[in-house]
């Protein structure tokens, strides 16, 4: 099951054991064995955030200099892979509730990759994880 630890520099990090596997073109995220996150592994949404954060990884430790870069390396739209990255700014409480299938219905990943707010308070009014 998906946590929150802090890592050696104190800064939040969510733990969600899984790998990719391919299949022909498909890929399919395969998460820990038994865990509760198997009902959801393959949904849209939970596996953007993942693809989102492996993207995120390729550009931080220098694999690939920009996101036009990285989606010719995974034969991908430019703007997918911008509209994807856009999910690693979501609050860590929300992909935590993503991982754990507890997503409200308002909550589709065509409205998270859109104009997504950089507030974290905002993305909990907009997503019905608060009331406004």
């Amino acid at each position: 099951m998906g946590k929150l630890e802090k890592d050696k520099d104190g800064n939040l990090v969510i733990v969600v054991p899984y790998h990719i596997r391919h299949l022909g073109p498909r890929q399919s995220i395969v998460l820990e064995c038994g865990s509760k996150f198997d009902d959801v592994m393959n949904e849209p949404l939970p596996k953007s955030i993942i693809l989102a954060h492996q993207y995120a990884q390729m550009l931080e430790c220098g694999r690939y200099k920009t996101v036009l870069e990285l989606a010719r390396a995974l034969k991908l739209d430019r703007s997918y892979v911008a509209r994807t990255l856009s999910l690693v700014n979501l609050a860590p409480d929300i992909i935590v509730a993503v991982m754990q299938g507890k997503t409200p219905p308002q909550m589709t990943l065509a409205k998270a990759v859109n104009n997504l707010p950089e507030d974290w308070q905002e993305q909990r009014e907009l997503f019905g994880f608060c009331s406004k």
